[in-house]
């Protein structure tokens, strides 16, 4: 696939919200990273001042802890936006890395230029807008699950929303999106097997 048909897909991407977008103001070249599963498209620690597009391919948010333990923090499909605004706008290093849980393709764009270029269009911030809002929403339910549901439950919510990954990624991957450890993940896919 071109650069052409990347950036396309990236533009259908956010003229499928509904807002109109004048592309014309947008001269930024893009970077093209395909992404082999395993692979990171960047480390905790490093900057990522980018505004990245997921347009194949599925990867997950990772974070280590000061000793070592590492957690998945969310899973993003394509066709998507990933990366982290913090790094973005504040152009401080990532908290978290973002690893290829299948083969990948993203492009990306430097947000500062990006944005320089597109910020007085305003069917481009109307859809930016509710990106963000869906990010928020996202990150409210889930905070919320982790209050109110128990571990069954989560795991239940995290196989409707997955189903292509519950037998495809180490469980461990699994439990630390949950916040339980592999056993306890093993024991509730023992629990809901016997019905």
């Amino acid at each position: 696939m071109d650069s052409q048909q990347l950036q396309d897909s990236f533009q259908a991407y956010f003229n499928d919200m509904g807002h109109k977008i004048d592309w014309s103001k947008l001269t930024q070249p893009i970077d093209i990273h395909p992404i082999k599963k395993g692979d990171y498209l960047f480390q905790q620690g490093e900057c990522a001042e980018r505004l990245y597009f997921l347009h194949t391919g599925l990867v997950r948010y990772v974070s280590v802890s000061e000793a070592g333990k590492e957690f998945t923090q969310t899973f993003a499909k394509s066709p998507r936006i990933i990366g982290s605004t913090r790094a973005m706008v504040t152009q401080s290093p990532v908290l978290f890395g973002i690893q290829a849980v299948e083969d990948s393709m993203i492009i990306s764009y430097h947000w500062q230029a990006f944005f320089q270029e597109m910020r007085h269009d305003r069917g481009f911030l109307e859809c930016y807008c509710h990106f963000l809002e869906q990010v928020f929403i996202i990150k409210e339910e889930r905070e919320s699950a982790f209050v109110k549901d128990s571990a069954e439950k989560r795991y239940l919510d995290f196989c409707a929303d997955f189903p292509e990954l519950k037998n495809k990624i180490p469980q461990q991957q699994i439990a630390s999106y949950l916040g339980i450890t592999a056993v306890a993940l093993s024991r509730i896919r023992q629990r809901l097997k016997r019905g």
